[in-house]
């Protein structure tokens, strides 16, 4: 019975974890050095993604200064300015890395990828980041005005072949992200 005991906690121990439950975003601040809010960038400094609400409201992430900031166009990618502060700094912010973009709404735009989702819900005003795990790998617009993450996470210290993808959802504008184990997060 003993031998039983020790077996099974053996195995409940070599169990691979499961996904953590909730996480809570920071606020994010410009950092000392910042090009300002509504600076014109051009559009050679855009990087590849770029994506759009409509014919006029659209986001990306612009390189300026060895840095990455949220970017928006109102005239349909004709100009584009500085809309947030630096989601990335390189050199110094090696796991916020963050090279995906995505739009949930004329206000609402998503920075994402490596372990990191900055979001802003008011245009660009405040941004919010969360670091969700190894890989955020989409977010994508979720039921009831939310926001979906998808983040796979090596589950197996033993062998990097065995990995979960998790799915996380925000109801209020990426601020707080839970685990949801149904399809869609519904």
């Amino acid at each position: 019975m003993q031998l039983l005991a020790i077996l099974l906690a053996a195995i409940a121990a070599a169990a691979p974890p499961g996904p953590q439950q909730r996480f809570t975003a920071r606020h994010m601040h410009p950092r000392p050095s910042a090009a300002p809010r509504g600076t014109a960038v051009n559009s050679a400094d855009l990087l590849t993604a770029r994506v759009f609400y409509n014919a006029s409201v659209g986001f990306a992430l612009a390189n300026v200064s060895s840095a990455q900031y949220p970017s928006r166009s109102v005239d349909g990618g004709k100009t584009w300015r500085i809309d947030g502060p630096q989601v990335h700094i390189d050199a110094a912010d090696a796991p916020e890395g963050v090279g995906y973009v995505g739009v949930a709404g004329p206000r609402t735009f998503v920075a994402y990828g490596s372990s990191a989702v900055d979001v802003t819900t008011d245009g660009g005003r405040t941004w919010w980041e969360t670091f969700l795990g190894e890989l955020v790998v989409a977010v994508v617009p979720g039921p009831r005005h939310g926001l979906l993450a998808y983040v796979q996470q090596q589950v197996d210290p033993n062998t990097v072949r065995t990995a979960a993808t998790w799915q996380y959802v925000s109801h209020d504008g990426g601020r707080h992200w839970f685990y949801s184990a149904s399809l869609g997060g519904l």
